[in-house]
């Protein structure tokens, strides 16, 4: 848990105080990071192993299909960390959380990231395993 901790606070470059605090105590941060890592690599299996088509080999595609998942990546993750934290909140009878709906944009955009990232890594990966999309993303 240390290590998606880490990882999805940037190495403590954003640690965001309260909702960091009751991110970690919910043990929230694992069930995100397995959504920003298995999702893409999900996705980038299916992209280059299963479908292999000739009509997504095409880069603007690539970066499409990529988006799209970092979308549904960091919705995912977002209400899993919303779900988790209120229900974290709610248990312990803390009234006064203190956390504002900018902190959630961060962490979303810490995700998006993330996402991005695990993506274009595992079509590194795949890519070599393909025989039609094998020149993209380059």
């Amino acid at each position: 848990m240390e290590f998606t901790t880490d990882i999805l606070e940037l190495f403590g470059a954003a640690y965001m105080g309260d909702f960091s605090k009751y991110m970690y105590q919910a043990d929230a941060y694992t069930s995100v990071f397995y959504v920003a890592l298995l999702l893409p690599m999900a996705v980038a299996f299916m992209y280059y192993i299963l479908l292999d088509h000739i009509l997504l080999a095409r880069r603007g595609k690539w970066m499409l299909i990529g988006a799209i998942t970092a979308v549904v990546s960091t919705v995912v993750s977002t209400l899993i960390a919303h779900t988790k934290v209120s229900g974290y909140v709610f248990m312990q009878n803390i009234y006064n959380a203190d956390i504002s709906a900018s902190d959630y944009l961060s962490f979303a955009f810490i995700v998006l990231l993330w996402t991005c990232v695990f993506y274009t890594v595992f079509s590194i990966v795949f890519k070599n395993f393909s025989s039609r999309c094998r020149n993209i993303p380059f």
